[in-house]
């Protein structure tokens, strides 16, 4: 199975070792498409842990976990990383598609980490928006990128 970070790559070899504690994130990109790939899983332990400690106080796992089953993750795309071996706060711009409550949306968020403890970790979103998008017609490309028409893909 491709990842659902959208890295072209295995999950094996991708993101699953860091949601599974087996090797820790090198770069906040890396953090972010794990954290992506977490959400799209349903992984929201993970997503909870790799919080900074100052925001995860102001998290909740259920309700984590809430939002995760709710919501299926079609598409993940990195639009900007800033530098971050001399950075205190690095960020990663980014653009996702998801349905949730039967409603596609497109969220864009510039997300803040730090390195906290020798992890990245994720600190907050700026710049946060959602957009709700038009229902895709029978024929249209499939939100989620595989290529297919939407009614042979996510509309089933």
């Amino acid at each position: 199975m491709l990842c659902p970070c959208g890295s072209n790559t295995e999950y094996k070899k991708c993101c699953e070792p860091l949601i599974l504690k087996k090797i820790n994130a090198e770069s906040p990109e890396q953090l972010m498409r794990s954290r992506y790939s977490a959400y799209a899983l349903k992984h929201s332990e993970y997503i909870y842990e790799t919080y900074s400690n100052a925001s995860k106080k102001l998290q909740s796992l259920k309700d984590i976990a809430i939002w995760a089953k709710q919501t299926d993750w079609l598409n993940l795309r990195i639009l900007n990383t800033s530098e971050y071996e001399h950075n205190s706060t690095p960020t990663v711009t980014f653009e996702a598609l998801y349905k949730n409550n039967g409603i596609f949306y497109k969220m864009s968020e510039k997300s803040a980490f730090i390195k906290e403890e020798g992890f990245w970790r994720y600190v907050d979103g700026s710049q946060v928006n959602f957009n709700e998008l038009a229902m895709p017609k029978r024929n249209d490309e499939c939100f989620c990128l595989s290529g297919k028409k939407y009614k042979k893909c996510c509309a089933k």
